[in-house]
């Protein structure tokens, strides 16, 4: 589904399953595409300043809803396996052997997002599309998989 006007769409492949990392994904998704479009119409240092920070928080709460997620599948109390009796064992060991590689990938991802507001304007828009890909798309594909599997 291609959003009209905007040069990053929203594509069904950046979800993974689950309706607030999914709304999470896709409100990063609309930063860059604001983000964009203030490279674009050469918004001013303090209200772009203002929306890399947006991106920012928005991904470092994401991360951190990410890791809570992991966490309650990891440890059995994720509330959507209490009516799937059998899943638990499997879902489990899945989110248990992405855990950690998931949690340093955040911290990972957090410090390029730093990095980012180093860079010059017009190399931002594709910096941006190309970590977000990198997340949703390569990172977390373990989670894609877990909620497939449920």
């Amino acid at each position: 589904m291609q959003e009209v006007g905007q040069s990053f769409p929203w594509r069904d492949a950046f979800a993974v399953g689950h309706p607030g990392l999914d709304g999470e994904h896709r409100r990063m998704v609309t930063l860059i595409n604001d983000i964009t479009a203030a490279i674009d119409a050469a918004m001013g240092e303090e209200e772009f300043s203002e929306l890399l920070e947006q991106i920012r928080a928005v991904a470092e709460q994401h991360f951190r809803n990410e890791n809570a997620v992991l966490w309650e599948l990891r440890s059995g109390t994720y509330a959507a396996l209490r009516d799937h009796p059998r899943t638990p064992p499997f879902v489990k060991a899945m989110a248990e052997a992405a855990f950690d590689e998931h949690m340093a990938e955040h911290e990972a991802m957090l410090r390029q997002i730093d990095a980012v507001k180093t860079l010059p304007r017009e190399a931002l828009g594709e910096t941006l599309k190309t970590w977000f890909l990198n997340h949703a798309i390569k990172h977390d594909s373990h989670l894609k998989a877990i909620f497939q599997a449920m």
